[in-house]
Formats: structure tokens, sequence, C-alpha cells
């Protein structure tokens, strides 16, 4: 068992006195100007706004504490939380600049619920305009200005409070761009010399103790593999305060949890080996050159885990602190597979498949990795693999295999113009799927049947990616679909939805329950909300043979559930073992072997 964290005795009177907030429904904070007593509805109409009960205690926390992560549910405010946070500390910390980084797709809705819920607070959003202004001006030459802009904003008692809002790449793009060390006359580095820092790095240090950063869905550094993660630890080292948001701490594995408080609360746990002994069963396995490395098969302690982390952690989940949120209603839809699905289906599993062009993939050596793609494709459109309405697959004169036409539309396709033109007939309705290549073509289908839609991809910029959300979200609209993807999976609201429907689903638990929180929200204007999985399934016999990727992923979310619930749900007495060693990808391979 590992040891019990020390703390000093001023850090168990804090901590004593949170957990004292975190029991209290009758908690209260006074009210602040900074705040509008009034917000604008989905319908336009001005509604009387004051913070839940919930969120006061959010609030309470990032005031008291100043490293911490809210991890409340999706839905439940974390943003309005943490504006309510940063208002009542400008009134004691006036100088605080604050620096919200957020993934692409969320930094306008920063902008837009800093302007809907404040008075006198400024969002400045950086983005990455293309091509040179009429002057010259490069792009990166206008996201200084904006950064200059921020460092110099005055911050006087009648001046209002800029946000700098980026998302993670330009932090990581922004952060050495124009540093360098200087050269020698021979060309080398002189390390004698100091490195010149590079725009944002030069940019935040010089505010020192000032410095506020937010960082929403902080599991954009969930590994300290990635650059991404460096960056973040570097900007969160020089911070005074620094918050982490996410309703998914935990979107696969344990880990995760680790580097994010790494980069966060760098003194909360010990070292990487430390960690992997206290809390994870490992082996070593082979790799290269006879090299060996431990890897994760189980885990151990995680009542003690989610113990360490309780300081410097709050969660809510939906039902435990809200009766507004819509409830939700899952279902499957069986979507049997044509005769000419199914036999590419079968192909795909083979390790040799032949493409609608003519075009033979042979992927023998990696066979179940590759199967995973192409089995996907083939469920969800045979379009993805470049067949066109009338094309034959199949056909074997030595096996006496008879060949299959393609029809117009696949077997999920169909099921999901029967969904949205009825049951779901004007209602808005989102479709997630895993593959911005397949969105444009599903589109057109709904066009035909008279269906409007917008989309959020990683195709879109965030000027589109607004006004699709904004149409979506109009009431009075008749757009009624938005398709999205992983892009627009995370920290954008979309309540305006009654149904989701996954076309195909994510492999993380995580990511999983963030597609899901984009409609089930506070101002959701539906009592109830439906998820519906389109399920492709074999016309074969035998309950197991009719199986298809799409069962697989879902078993494997299901697994993952399990894990993560307890660790941030009620906390796991002793250990946990997985049955059989394997990363989310081995598991699926597995079965489709299986399968095969």
């Amino acid at each position: 068992m590992p040891d019990d964290p020390k703390r000093t005795p001023a850090e168990r009177k804090v901590y004593e006195q949170l957990k004292k907030v975190r029991a209290s429904k009758t908690v209260r904070l006074k009210p602040i100007d900074r705040f509008r007593d009034h917000i604008r509805d989905l319908d336009g109409e001005q509604v009387p706004f004051q913070f839940r009960y919930y969120q006061v205690q959010g609030i309470y926390h990032m005031l008291v504490l100043k490293r911490m992560l809210l991890g409340d549910d999706t839905g439940l405010g974390k943003t309005i939380e943490t504006l309510g946070a940063l208002a009542y500390l400008w009134e004691k910390e006036p100088n605080n600049k604050v620096m919200v980084v957020a993934p692409k797709s969320a930094i306008r809705q920063w902008a837009s619920e800093i302007e809907r819920f404040t008075r006198g607070i400024k969002p400045l959003v950086v983005t990455t305009p293309k091509g040179k202004t009429k002057t010259g001006e490069s792009a990166l030459d206008r996201r200084k200005k904006l950064y200059q802009e921020w460092v110099e904003a005055p911050t006087g008692p009648g001046d209002p409070k800029v946000v700098l809002i980026l998302n993670y790449a330009l932090l990581q793009r922004d952060w050495n761009a124009e540093g360098y060390q200087p050269l020698k006359e021979n060309g080398k580095p002189d390390p004698k010399k100091p490195v010149v820092p590079g725009v944002l790095d030069a940019a935040t240090r010089k505010l020192g103790p000032r410095l506020v950063v937010i960082f929403d869905e902080c599991t954009a550094f969930k590994s300290m593999r990635t650059k991404t993660w460096e960056v973040c630890r570097y900007l969160s080292d020089r911070s005074h305060r620094v918050y982490g948001l996410t309703a998914t701490l935990l979107k696969n594995h344990l880990m995760e949890g680790y580097c994010i408080y790494k980069a966060i609360k760098s003194n909360l746990f010990g070292t990487k080996t430390r960690f992997l002994e206290d809390y994870c069963y490992t082996k070593l396995q082979n790799v290269s050159k006879g090299r060996k490395i431990p890897i994760v098969v189980g885990y151990k302690n995680l009542d003690h885990f989610r113990g360490v982390i309780d300081p410097f952690y709050i969660g809510r989940a939906k039902h435990m602190v809200s009766s507004e949120l819509p409830t939700l209603t899952t279902r499957e839809l069986i979507c049997e597979l044509s005769k000419a699905e199914d036999a590419k289906y079968a192909e795909a599993l083979t390790g040799v498949i032949e493409l609608g062009d003519g075009d033979i993939r042979d992927y023998e050596e990696n066979k179940a990795l590759v199967s995973l793609n192409y089995c996907q494709q083939v469920v969800n459109s045979m379009s993805m693999l470049k067949y066109s309405e009338g094309d034959e697959v199949g056909g074997n004169l030595l096996f006496e295999e008879a060949s299959h036409k393609v029809g117009s539309r696949g077997s999920k396709e169909q099921a999901l113009v029967d969904l949205i033109t009825g049951e779901l007939d004007g209602q808005k309705v989102i479709v997630y799927t895993r593959f911005e290549s397949l969105v444009g073509r599903l589109q057109a289908i709904l066009l035909r049947e008279g269906v409007k839609s917008v989309r959020i991809t990683g195709k879109e910029n965030d000027k589109k990616r607004a006004e699709s959300q904004a149409k979506f979200q109009d009431l009075n609209s008749d757009t009624n679909v938005i398709f999205i993807t992983g892009a627009g999976s995370e920290a954008i609201n979309l309540q305006a939805a009654i149904g989701l429907i996954f076309y195909d689903a994510p492999w993380s638990w995580g990511d999983y329950i963030q597609i899901l929180g984009r409609m089930i929200r506070i101002g959701s204007p539906h009592k109830g909300v439906l998820a519906y999985h389109l399920i492709g399934e074999r016309p074969a016999k035998g309950k197991k043979s009719r199986k298809t990727i799409d069962h697989h992923v879902l078993g494997l979310l299901r697994k993952k559930k399990s894990l993560i619930e307890k660790v941030l749900g009620e906390a796991a007495v002793g250990a946990l073992k997985f049955d059989k060693p394997g990363s989310s990808a081995r598991a699926l391979m597995r079965a489709l072997q299986e399968d095969a």
C-alpha cells in the first residue's frame, strides 16, 4: 500500500473546510457586479441568472486552492464556475492576467459565454488567419499584437479585465516561435549566451506571479510523451494559479490522471516509476534489440489514488446535483448488412481487400490492425472503399460464389435516413462519426430527403464552426441536423438536440461521455433525450457470427466504463485486474481474429 500523503496542519485545515463546503447545499457567495443577473435563453428571452449550489461549491474551491482540477460532468457549467471564480478573484487580486487554453472547437464558446454571462470582461480570441494583410503582416505578427495587447492591458478599477483565449495547437506553436540559441562565429550554438525565448514564452515570463491559467479539456495533455504536455508544464510552473477542467480525467487508463496532475500540480505524486509501483500491475514486454519495457496489465489501490487527488479535485455527476437536466434513453438499432456489404466485410478480415477502383490492398502482416479500419468502413458505407451504386462485389467461379451489386445506400445510411425523416422528423439531432471523410456523403443523402444539416469537424475554421453551432442551436432555424466528429466532441453547447445518433462509436469511454455531453446540458429545452447506436450486423446464423466491429467497440467501452467509474465514482476497494493484458486496439484485434 502506498504511503498516505503528508499534509501540513494548514493543508489539513483547508481540506476539512472544503469537505464541509461539498456537503452543504446552502453555501452562498455575495453578489458580484461582473456577473449579469439576467441572461438570454435559447429562445431569445431574458431569464434570471444565479449560480446553482454546486457551482458555488466549485467556485469556492477555486478561490481557496491555487492548483486543482474541476471535474464536473459535461453540461453542468464548468465554464460558468470558472468565470465566477475569476470574477471573485479579481476582487482580491486585481492584477491577475488570465489565459484560457482550450480545444479549437471551444475557443469561440468561451468568448460567447464571457459576453453572455459577464460584464467588464473582454475576451481576446487568438486565431490563425491565413495569408498576409495588405501591409504584409503574417499570421504570427497579428498574434503577437494580441499577446502584447493582453500583457499590456491596464488593470485599474475601471478597466475591463482581458482574458486571452487560444487553442492548444497555437500554445505549442507560439511558445518557441522566433526563439533561438545564439550561435558562435563558426555557426555552432554558443552555450555561454542565454537562449532567446519564443513569443509566448517571453510574454508569459513578464507576468510572473500575476498569471492565472485555465486548461480547458486538460486531457489534451494526458500523455507526457507529447510536446503539448511539455509546453503546458512550462506554462503551469510559472503561473500563480492553475486550473484544469475536464469531465473525463480518465479516458482510458490511470496513467492519464498521473500525467495531467504532473503538469498542474507536479508534487502531488512522485516519479512515474513510483506511480507504476503504487497503482499498477505491470509486466515486462520485449521491444526492439532485446530491450524490455513495463506495460500496464491492471490496477491496484484505486481507493488510495482517489484519496490523494481528492483535496485537489471536485467532480459531480449530473444525476447527483441537478434535476433540470434531461434524462437519457439509449437505443441500439440493428442494421443488417446487405449481401454486398457482408461479402466485403468477410474479405476485410482476410488480410487482402479489393477497393472499388480495382486497387488491391494486402495487409497480411498487420492483418488485425488494418482490419479495424476496413471493417468499420464497410459497415459505415461502401463509398469509403470507393464503391458506387451498381458496382459488383465478390463472385468466384471456381468456388461457385455469386457476385452482389452495391446498392444506392448502405444499411446504416438507410437507417440514418429512416430515423431522421421518421421518428426524429423535425427534431434537432446530432450525428457523430469518427470519419470526417464520410460526413459530406451523409449530408448529401439527407439533403436529397429535404433535410438541411451543418457540420463541425476538423475541416472547418473557427468562424464556420461558430456559424454551424449558432444555426443548429437556433430553435427557429430549419437546420435540424449537425454532424460532428472528434473535433466537435468537447466543450461546445448543442443542447437544442433531442437526439444523438452514434453512426459509429469512439474507442474511449471518456470521449463517449464527452459526446453525450453535447446535448445533456443545463439549458436543454427537453425533459428527455435519446441516444441511438447504429449497429451493423451480419446476415448469418448464430449470434456470435452475426457480430461486426460495432458490437466489439461497444463491448470495449463497457469494460473501460467499469474502471473509470471505480476511480471517479465510488472509490474501489483493493485491486482491479484485467483477465488479459492489452490496449484498446489489441482487444479489438483479438475479437476480430476470433470472428475470422
